[in-house]
């Protein structure tokens, strides 16, 4: 079971990951995500180990399997009994773009979720309308809220 969504941001790359490379705030500007919690503290990085309670859906602990941010692009993966579960996320220039990082940069960020396994893809049906409607939220609340701070001023804070 596989899904992806993507949304063009007006906002530079850099602004971009930023916001969402710093999970503990989500909650703060999305309501697809209403606790974060990044065990050990610090920052996002590989093998770090993230909590996420999303609404419907059961709280889940992630591991950071990719960071790679140069290129704009981490993805968490979680384990259960019988499935595992991938989220992977990528910020580049939106279709048929190039590449900008000044006034009018746009950046296009990625989302996919998929579930593997011999529960994980039964539950992945049973659970479609609902990851698909908060990765909805997720991108669509990114999406503002780095366009709001980008108008007010702000670069690169994600508070």
């Amino acid at each position: 079971m596989r899904c992806e969504i993507a949304v063009d941001i007006e906002s530079c790359p850099d602004h971009v990951w930023a916001v969402i490379t710093d999970l503990t705030r989500w909650p703060r500007w999305t309501t697809a995500v209403r606790q974060a919690t990044l065990l050990g503290g610090g920052a996002l990085a590989l093998h770090g180990v993230v909590r996420l309670r999303a609404p419907r859906l059961p709280e889940r602990t992630w591991r950071v399997v990719e960071f790679q941010a140069r290129r704009h692009r981490f993805a968490l993966q979680s384990e259960a009994l019988g499935g595992r579960s991938n989220v992977r996320f990528a910020l580049g220039p939106p279709t048929g773009s190039v590449v900008s990082t000044g006034e009018g940069a746009r950046t296009r960020v990625v989302v996919a979720h998929d579930r593997v396994g011999w529960i994980g893809e039964p539950m992945g049906r049973l659970t479609a309308g609902t990851v698909r409607a908060n990765l909805r939220t997720l991108a669509d609340d990114l999406k503002a809220h780095c366009e709001t701070r980008r108008r007010a001023g702000v670069t690169a804070s994600t508070g």
